[in-house]
């Protein structure tokens, strides 16, 4: 074992190792003081650049932070030295069945919130990347420590590259990231993580901390923490309040907020987590309002049972506990409609949704969760019409819906957002500013405005909406969308794509990121479209692809379906079609296909002459859409160019008669408007040459 790190540090003992590297406590001669040693892994070494980096952790100033004493490289090794935290790690206490009350967890939460928020807000900012209860100290004073914060994160000043990870503790995204950089040898093909990625590792550990119990390694397969609770009828244990919930069958419980807090720290979609750990150290600072919140949708009954006689609730008591009761559970199974129907939303399940959403309503006919989920799964299906006239005739017409004004500023945006899909700009961009005014904080409504005043024609509201977006902490990606978005409408489209392109890089949520790639598109395609531009548009929607958790991709998908069959066409590149046809698969296999994904799709395979595949299609479309004039027009045209590739002695023509009769009866009965298709007219002429031919008898 080490004896000596030149002549400053002895080694008093291995504390332990990991992915990272391995850790001694020693005896720092000068100082006189204990300190520890972190001999960092060679597989990490390469991330080293100058002393400059090395600087950057030597001055960290934080009262939860070690403090870093020096940096040594010695005979090829580095090493890095820190204070020396007495008291022992979360994980030693929970080794030893130690439990927790909310009460002690939530401060540990504030103290580590504030620390990643100094450690997120360096630059180039540090992410710890490996939370977890066994890098936590518990000091003697009661205070944490967060300690083997990931040196290569700052060594590397570009974002934070990995390697290793806990399970149970570490985010989807990191778990991929080092996967993938392990199996790859050039550093530019390193994948990063950012500081959302220990939000959700520091939800694991406030899972951990409450339940007793680690997070399973797949989101998908975590437990609700809310379902850890006593069986109905248990008696509470001391301290205990109602609206809390027992956890893992011991006196610890846990609010339905405190709750809620750590399960959005747990999504397994970056974007869907609490985006800074600032947003959720004011989250948890916020939870006594909240649960004031929740709690006055449980007890509204409490005011009314408060004024009665004392001789009434005497004789009455009993009645009274089991309305509340009644009450209470209503709440919790209300809750529980709403959160699967926005798991619906997000799974693309609209009819299960649909069945959860009438369910709550039963439960409380007048609370707006479940009228604002209805709203947001007509936009997620495209529905924009629809919503609008659900929006204003429905909830904005309710003058009880209308008093919940917490949600009034979201429902506004919602509408904003299906008149802007519907290009009535003037209408999305006065509702966008109804949502500022319901709620002046959330700079994406700022953002939209300022998109919608540009759409409408109005630069300089626009530039005006944007500097309020920037006055009130937009995030830096969606200032520079919204300055694209004003190019694009100055038609000045080289400077539309060059901003949208910056917003790729510059953009921290998913959502700006998929909007800006699908816009510099636009932006190529109004500047001319050609073989260039249909190659550099490839290139950015699948960069922008890859950069987007699979949730986020329908509309970057639906562009490159179409750029790979504009670029077969340019190209004569049939490898372009099958990208397509894969892309069109890509889509409908998430949930988001509708008529036109598929009939697309039918179209490619009868390009490809991939026959049996197009009529596979076709038939599975009469099937989920119905009879309808234009699959059996599309079967027909399918049957003629099928019969084409044979010999003349062996084509028949009847299949092609059958489908082509069919799809007459039902263009008679099914067109509007006396609108003619120019498609059915080539079809009819089709259908003539071969009696004339004598192929159809």
């Amino acid at each position: 074992m080490l004896e000596r790190i030149s002549d400053t540090y002895d080694i008093i003992g291995k504390i332990g190792a990991g992915k990272g590297g391995t850790i001694y406590k020693a005896y720092h001669k000068r100082l006189q003081k204990e300190v520890v040693l972190k001999k960092i892994n060679s597989s990490i070494l390469g991330f080293r650049d100058s002393r400059i980096e090395a600087d950057i952790l030597k001055n960290l100033r934080h009262s939860c932070i070690p403090q870093v004493l020096d940096f040594l490289e010695i005979d090829g090794d580095v090493y890095t030295v820190m204070d020396f935290i007495p008291g022992h790690s979360f994980q030693e206490y929970l080794d030893k069945g130690r439990t927790f009350s909310q009460k002690q967890v939530a401060e540990w939460a504030v103290q580590i919130c504030s620390t990643l928020s100094y450690l997120h807000s360096r630059k180039p900012p540090i992410v710890h990347s490996d939370i977890k209860p066994a890098n936590i100290m518990l000091t003697p004073e009661g205070n944490i420590c967060l300690i083997d914060f990931n040196v290569s994160a700052v060594l590397n000043g570009q974002g934070t590259r990995v390697y290793g990870y806990s399970p149970g503790y570490a985010a989807p995204e990191l778990i991929a990231a080092a996967k993938h950089n392990r199996s790859v040898n050039e550093k530019s093909q390193y994948r990063t993580v950012d500081a959302r990625a220990d939000i959700y590792s520091l939800g694991a550990t406030l899972y951990h901390l409450m339940t007793g119990r680690i997070p399973a390694r797949r989101p998908g397969d975590i437990r609700d923490i809310r379902e850890y609770r006593a069986p109905r009828g248990e008696a509470q244990g001391p301290g205990e309040r109602r609206g809390q919930d027992n956890v893992s069958g011991t006196s610890v419980t846990i609010s339905e907020v405190f709750a809620g807090i750590i399960m959005k720290c747990l999504e397994a979609r970056p974007d869907r987590r609490f985006q800074s750990a600032s947003e959720l150290l004011l989250a948890i600072q916020g939870m006594g309002r909240q649960d004031k919140r929740y709690q006055r949708l449980v007890f509204r009954q409490r005011v009314i049972y408060g004024g009665l006689g004392a001789a009434f609730l005497l004789c009455g008591g009993l009645t009274v506990r089991g309305n509340i009761q009644m009450e209470q559970d209503k709440a919790r199974q209300y809750e529980g409609y709403i959160k699967e129907a926005s798991h619906s939303i997000e799974e693309a399940d609209f009819e299960n949704f649909e069945t959860l959403y009438q369910k709550a309503l039963k439960v409380f006919p007048h609370q707006i969760d479940a009228y604002y989920q209805k709203a947001v799964a007509l936009n997620a299906q495209g529905e924009y019409e629809e919503n609008i006239l659900y929006i204003t005739g429905t909830i904005l017409t309710d003058s009880r819906l209308l008093e919940q004004d917490e949600m009034l500023g979201n429902v506004y945006y919602l509408l904003g957002n299906a008149y802007e899909h519907t290009e009535k700009y003037p209408d999305a961009a006065r509702s966008y500013e109804k949502a500022i005014r319901a709620d002046s904080r959330n700079s994406d409504y700022y953002r939209d405005y300022a998109i919608a005043l540009a759409k409408e024609g109005d630069l300089d509201a626009a530039g005006k909406a944007l500097d309020e977006a920037e006055e009130n902490g937009a995030d830096s990606g969606d200032l520079i969308y919204v300055k694209g978005e004003i190019a694009f409408q100055k038609e000045d489209y080289t400077a539309a794509k060059e901003y949208f392109v910056q917003c790729l890089e510059a953009a921290s949520d998913d959502y700006t990121r998929m909007r800006a790639g699908v816009m510099a598109c636009r932006a190529i395609d109004s500047a001319g479209k050609d073989e260039e531009g249909c190659r550099e548009k490839i290139a950015l929607l699948e960069e922008t692809k890859a950069s987007l958790p699979a949730g986020e991709q329908v509309a970057v998908l639906e562009g490159l379906a179409q750029a790979y069959m504009d670029m077969a066409e340019y190209s004569q590149d049939n490898t372009y079609l099958e990208k397509a046809a894969d892309t069109l698969l890509s889509i409908r296999d998430n949930g988001w296909g509708t008529y036109t994904t598929d009939e697309n799709l039918a179209a490619l395979y009868r390009q490809q002459k991939e026959f049996d595949l197009a009529e596979e299609e076709l038939e599975r479309m009469l099937e989920t859409y119905g009879e309808d004039y234009r699959i059996y027009k599309n079967l027909a045209f399918l049957e003629a160019d099928r019969q084409g590739e044979k010999e003349n002695s062996q084509r028949s023509y009847q299949k092609f008669g059958q489908y082509y009769e069919k799809a007459e009866e039902l263009y008679r009965k099914q067109l509007d408007n006396n609108e003619t298709d120019p498609q059915m007219k080539r079809l009819e002429e089709l259908h003539q040459q071969a009696v004339k031919g004598g192929w159809i008898t």
